[in-house]
């Protein structure tokens, strides 16, 4: 059987994996020139190792990814680190007025004597992540939405404190709607230590790449299909730089948006209502610096009389709104800068909606914006420190989980026959990842190939 499969994502690239072990003939067709999707690595001159475009870990929970990297020997690549998460307040009055506070936020005891709270909302938090850790039904809670859910468990000023100013952050006027699963898969996944793969991730997409070629099948890279057909007897003609070829199966791993505007008969009246999905754009600006913008520091005193690290912080949650970015990554906080020429790696993480300025801005356009506010962060940072910075965009990024999401999310299968559908929007109730964009191309893989044998 040949089949062809559009985008060279970690879905695409996992199903084409699982489809050439199998014997079928495969073909990945990727409109970037690079394989990997959102986990895609660059490389500047004086690096060792390349850079993600989007800030990259795995939990070490993620069985399916970590499995697919045991299976093509890379198991002895993996890095273990225990970096530590923190929140960013800001209060007038603090150092001076609309001082920046980081706060960790890593482990019980963190929540325990984090200042924001009480002691009565700092146990209900607890209880809530208790319930969501063990928990193992999460269908129920596509009723309720997170905020709801967590009010009622956690409390009010928990909510207020440490949710919504990140809910708001990240999904804007879809903040109230979004549904309790999405929450419960949040807390239910994270693991304090993470893994990292030596090299990037590019080194798993390459891995990858070269089983695909040993297992026969192709990757085309920079290469965007124009257009495809139907033939008789279940066949698809694929039209690309002014070449064509035909197929027994196609698999769209690209959003539903770019899928229905290569092949429009993908969605009939009854799947038309997947375009309605809402969709945020992930946006990242990526600093290399000199000095380190999360730094060691001397440590300040707030007025609640506890000392508050801003020591080896890798991510830092912005819970104050005025900020122009929603998370900052310092990913040589978790990974030594020797891989970067001994400079320090920033990212600075936004999810956008349609028609929002930043998604039109250059990179110096937003590191002009967002200077003054990574000088709140680091009052010592100066801007001739930068060393490069590059901005990325990911369109569709991340689909938002609304209320009975499961009911909206497209199927694998389509309407027509051999076409078949496994994007971002088809992963819940989790919240994105390779991990999971793996696991959904080993499943679109295996419904292929039963597809495949049902016919014969």
């Amino acid at each position: 059987m040949n089949v062809a499969i559009v985008g060279g994502g970690f879905t695409g690239l996992s199903a084409a994996y699982e489809l050439v072990k199998k014997g079928h003939r495969v073909t990945v067709f990727e409109k970037e020139k690079t394989l990997g999707g959102l986990a895609n690595g660059f490389k500047q001159k004086n690096w060792d190792w390349h850079l993600e475009s989007a800030y990259h870990h795995l939990f070490t929970n993620d069985t399916a990814i970590l499995q697919l990297i045991h299976e093509l020997g890379l198991e002895g690549k993996l890095i273990l680190t225990h970096p530590i998460t923190a929140n960013l307040i800001s209060k007038p009055g603090f150092d001076f007025p609309g001082a920046a506070i980081t706060l960790p936020f890593n482990t019980p005891l963190h929540l325990l004597t984090y200042p924001e709270l009480s002691i009565i909302d700092k146990l209900r938090t607890g209880l809530l992540i208790i319930i969501m850790k063990l928990n193992p039904f999460w269908q129920p809670l596509e009723w309720i939405s997170a905020k709801n859910l967590f009010i009622a468990i956690g409390g009010s000023p928990a909510w207020q404190s440490l949710w919504e100013p990140l809910m708001i952050g990240k999904f804007g006027t879809y903040a109230e709607n979004v549904c309790a699963s999405w929450l419960w898969a949040r807390i239910k996944k994270r693991t304090q230590k993470l893994y990292y793969i030596q090299g990037g991730f590019h080194t798993l997409v390459s891995a990858l790449q070269q089983a695909i070629k040993r297992g026969g099948g192709t990757t085309l890279v920079n290469t965007e299909i124009s257009s495809i057909d139907k033939e008789a007897g279940n066949k698809y003609i694929v039209y690309w730089k002014k070449q064509k070829h035909d197929f027994d199966r196609i698999l769209f791993t690209t959003s539903t948006h770019i899928a229905n505007k290569i092949f429009p008969k993908i969605l009939n009246t009854s799947t038309q209502h997947l375009l309605q999905i809402p969709h945020l754009h992930a946006q990242t600006l990526i600093l290399e610096t000199k000095k380190p913008i999360l730094a060691p520091q001397p440590q300040k005193v707030s007025p609640f009389k506890a000392k508050v690290q801003n020591t080896g912080v890798y991510w830092l949650n912005i819970m104050d709104r005025t900020f122009p970015f929603l998370a900052v990554v310092a990913h040589t906080n978790m990974i030594d800068k020797k891989h970067y020429g001994g400079h320090h790696i920033t990212y600075f993480g936004n999810y956008l909606p349609d028609g929002h300025p930043y998604l039109t801005m250059t990179k110096d356009q937003l590191l002009k914006k967002f200077l003054p506010f990574i000088n709140r962060l680091n009052p010592s940072f100066l801007k001739s420190s930068v060393i490069s910075h590059t901005s990325f965009l990911a369109p569709f990024a991340q689909p938002v989980h609304e209320l009975h999401y499961s009911r909206r999310a497209p199927k694998l299968q389509t309407s027509i026959p051999g076409i078949f559908l496994a994007n971002m929007d088809s992963i819940y109730p989790w919240d994105r990842g390779t991990n999971y964009a793996v696991e959904l191309g080993i499943k679109a893989a295996k419904k292929i190939d039963e597809d495949a044998a049902e016919s014969f």
